[in-house]
């Protein structure tokens, strides 16, 4: 394009690069917006599913151990073993969780049913039962449970109902009476909260959107208005100025000392230029500001504001291989109950409550929500196992006396498992096993207490 006036050259040229710079910035807000959402609601599935296994193992061993029970019994000569099994099958067969959804069943190996419900199934062999796609469903449980226990997928009907549903189901092996103990949850439940959550970060993610172009917007507008001042000045400082927005424009915001230097001392003058450089050092700090932000949601839980799992993971490559490592795992103990009976706004309040207790006291460790009510503390350096427990015995004393002050959340306790460095570095992965077991370990013991890997 041909322009008779420098100036008018010179505004055209500042427009554009300063378009090019909020269209940038814009696509690059909206794409990492997105990108968020995706990753929230694919760690959100992942933590329903992760909660729907631990669940199914837990019950399914609790009805283990009834059964062993009673095969203790027999082994003691207390009853004999046809009443054994038969005082085993009652038990398992009056058993629920779940406000009463969750049941139980029991088939032999061989694929005879002992208990589902006092149905007319029992006592009838279902080896051959398929679901309608086809899979030998009760094959399956059977292979899954001499393999150590496992997980099987298949379509069932909920009791009163034809219409099937995928049922996740869990089945393990008494060997002693060949019997194969299962239970299992619909898991339609789990895409209707993934969509419930879905549209909630979609209309935040909107929001934040709308934000961002408006700022964008507005900016371009102070430029075009400064564009018209600049076109009477010297080529260098337009020079100097045209640079610098080319370096925004590729998404470069923080400036070398050269630059800064030189953008000072046009900011200082009193014309339109001056003007115009400040408003471009506001520009840049305002979209400097937003890029910072925009990375800290990206490595912070959008509820806590601690830690996620990819900020983390980032953090273990940023440290050395001889780094030594204490893990604490934490887990709200009925938090579920707390959901279902009030709601999940007084359940995101006790997380919260959690998470501002759990940064004063332990203000000098790297704090992560691992998904839903599991956190992590992550302590560096070597440390004393005495001072360890001490400073979580403060925690969990201060977490309680808050929870006791809200009749809602009064059920509420928490679990924890340490795991230590002692002498070397231990792998990371392998530390995190460990404070998992050793949460296991304080769970399955009763809950409200905590658990060291490593100490009987």
């Amino acid at each position: 394009m041909r322009f008779t006036s420098i100036q008018f050259r010179l505004t055209f040229i500042f427009i554009g690069i300063s378009f090019l710079t909020t269209l940038f910035m814009g696509a690059h807000a909206i794409y990492g917006a997105i990108q968020e959402t995706e990753n929230m609601l694919a760690e959100s599935r992942k933590d329903l599913e992760e909660s729907a296994h631990l669940q199914l193992e837990y019950q399914a061993h609790t009805a283990w151990s009834v059964v062993s029970a009673c095969y203790q019994a027999q082994l003691r000569g207390d009853l004999t073993k046809e009443r054994a099994m038969q005082v085993a099958a009652d038990l398992v067969r009056n058993m629920r969780y779940d406000n009463g959804q969750g049941y139980f069943t029991i088939d032999t190996d061989e694929g005879v049913n002992v208990v589902l419900l006092g149905t007319e199934a029992e006592g009838k062999p279902r080896l051959d039962a398929q679901d309608p796609n086809g899979r030998y469903f009760i094959r399956e449980m059977i292979q899954q449970a001499k393999l150590g226990g496992g997980f099987s997928n298949f379509m069932f009907p909920k009791p009163g109902t034809k219409e099937p549903l995928p049922k996740l189901y869990y089945t393990m092996e008494f060997a002693p009476y060949h019997w194969i103990i299962g239970t299992g949850i619909w898991i339609d439940h789990i895409d209707k909260r993934v969509s419930s959550r879905e549209k909630h970060f979609a209309s935040s993610m909107t929001s934040r959107i709308i934000k961002v172009l408006t700022s964008l917007v507005l900016l371009e507008f102070l430029f075009v208005l400064l564009a018209f001042y600049t076109g009477r000045k010297l080529a260098h400082p337009i020079q100097i100025a045209t640079r610098r927005m080319k370096e925004l424009g590729n998404g470069k915001l923080k400036m070398d000392e050269e630059t800064a230097t030189q953008m000072k001392k046009l900011s200082e003058r009193e014309d339109e230029l001056g003007a115009m450089s400040r408003a471009m050092n506001e520009m840049n700090k305002k979209l400097y500001d937003n890029q910072q932000l925009i990375l800290s949601m990206a490595q912070h839980d959008i509820l806590t504001g601690l830690a996620n799992r990819r900020h983390l993971t980032e953090f273990i490559d940023g440290c050395s291989p001889d780094t030594m490592f204490t893990l604490i795992s934490l887990d709200l103990d009925h938090f579920k109950e707390v959901n279902d009976n009030f709601g999940h706004q007084t359940g995101d309040a006790a997380l919260l409550i959690l998470a501002e207790v759990l940064r004063a006291e332990f203000f000098d460790a790297l704090n992560v929500r691992m998904g839903g009510d599991e956190f992590l503390i992550v302590i560096t350096g070597k440390e004393q196992q005495a001072t360890v427990e001490t400073r979580l015995q403060a925690f969990m004393q201060q977490l309680l006396f808050v929870y006791q002050q809200d009749k809602q959340l009064r059920c509420l306790t928490i679990s924890a498992g340490i795991a230590y460095a002692d002498e070397q570095p231990v792998p990371i992965d392998v530390l995190m096993s460990r404070s998992d077991e050793a949460l296991y370990a304080a769970k399955s013991s009763g809950r409200s207490r905590y658990r060291v890997y490593g100490r009987d």
